[in-house]
């Protein structure tokens, strides 16, 4: 290797050899540049294809069974629709023949109720007493005898005596009082309700007078006719009751019906166990069919980008072997000599340029030029 002075001495050539191997190294550095940029690249799209496919598997087993499920959930829809609209036509059948007896075991009692209606009616209008005291009405309001119809007296009395004359009030102070000037609408409403009042209260008296105290012979016969359809009510209701509460359906022909529904739960268990069946299946073989699928149709790339991957990084290695080599050969070959900073493209050409203009004959000239150049500015 030629000692300094020989460096210092060399001619234009000795910078152009320079220059030409600092472009080796520089082109080298671009080129491991690319190729790791490339390489970053590369690992960026490795992973999210890794993501994609493991997504793709998981979201086309989660897809594939909630769409296994909903088979067999619409199969069990159906069941159960089917189920009802038979237990509706058990309970419409059931109803029917519960009412037919009802009415077969109620017939004489409401015969008999028939009858004492017509009894009383007749005591009545022969005795010449109005058919207002036949009604319900009456027996609350003059004659009442036990605990409900002591409550419809209540009742009555308070629609009849506060109800009334409330709403009596209430439309005379909207027609009439309302376009008074100067009066007492207090004192007013207060008299047109105790005028109301009144009234009524001589009303009730002279239908108690004219009825109870004139006929209470004949009221008290009807009396006791009332009281026995009462009874025969009350006998008939309690029948209604023992019968919607008897539990022993076998005399109402409903066997059908209950096979039907036997069938339709029998069919909705064998659903449900083909259900869990399909699905422990699904578990067990068709999650591995489906990612053995995915996985076939899109590994290859995967792989392929992977070891292109590989490629890419044998090369980087090898590159960054080469460009060491480079630099230390340019380090040890030149820069130890004409030093570091002007072991680069630009600075050479520039060099050379001194040397092509005459204005330095040799590399030491062009150097020592090159830094009074540069000092001055």
């Amino acid at each position: 290797m030629a000692n300094t002075d020989n460096v210092f001495a060399e001619k234009q050539d000795y910078l152009i050899g320079v220059r030409e191997e600092v472009r080796k190294r520089d082109a080298m550095a671009a080129e491991l540049e690319k190729m790791r940029t490339y390489q970053k690249k590369l690992n960026k799209n490795i992973a999210s294809e890794e993501k994609s496919i493991s997504d793709e598997i998981a979201s086309t087993i989660r897809r594939r069974k909630q769409e296994l499920s909903d088979t067999y959930d619409e199969r069990l829809d159906d069941n159960r629709l089917r189920r009802k609209k038979v237990e509706n036509k058990r309970g419409k059948k059931k109803n029917q023949q519960m009412n037919e007896r009802i009415d077969e075991e109620t017939k004489d009692i409401r015969e008999e109720n028939r009858n004492l209606e017509v009894e009383m009616k007749t005591l009545l209008k022969k005795n010449k007493v109005s058919s207002f005291c036949a009604s319900k009405l009456y027996y609350y309001m003059f004659m009442p005898k036990g605990a409900d119809e002591i409550l419809g007296m209540i009742i009555s009395f308070i629609i009849l005596f506060i109800g009334v004359p409330s709403v009596v009030m209430l439309i005379f102070k909207k027609t009439v009082l309302s376009k008074k000037e100067n009066i007492n609408m207090a004192f007013w409403c207060v008299l047109i309700a105790a005028i109301v009042f009144i009234i009524l209260l001589i009303i009730y008296f002279a239908v108690h007078s004219s009825t109870k105290l004139r006929h209470s012979e004949t009221l008290k016969e009807a009396r006791a006719i009332r009281d026995r359809i009462k009874a025969n009510d009350k006998h008939a209701e309690a029948i209604k009751n023992s019968i919607s509460k008897d539990n022993d359906e076998s005399q109402y022909n409903l066997a059908s019906y209950d096979k039907k529904i036997e069938e339709l739960d029998k069919e909705a268990d064998k659903i449900s166990d083909e259900k869990q069946d399909a699905l422990k299946l699904f578990e067990q073989d068709t999650k591995k069919v489906i990612t053995d699928e995915i996985n076939g149709r899109r590994l290859p790339e995967l792989e392929r980008m992977k070891s292109e991957k590989k490629e890419i990084g044998e090369k980087i290695t090898l590159g960054e072997k080469k460009y060491s080599e480079k630099v230390l050969q340019i380090t040890n070959k030149y820069a130890r000599y004409i030093g570091e900073d002007l072991c680069k493209e630009d600075k050479l050409s520039d060099l050379i340029s001194l040397m092509e203009e005459g204005q330095a004959d040799t590399v030491s000239e062009a150097i020592n030029l090159y830094k009074g150049q540069k000092s001055s500015r």
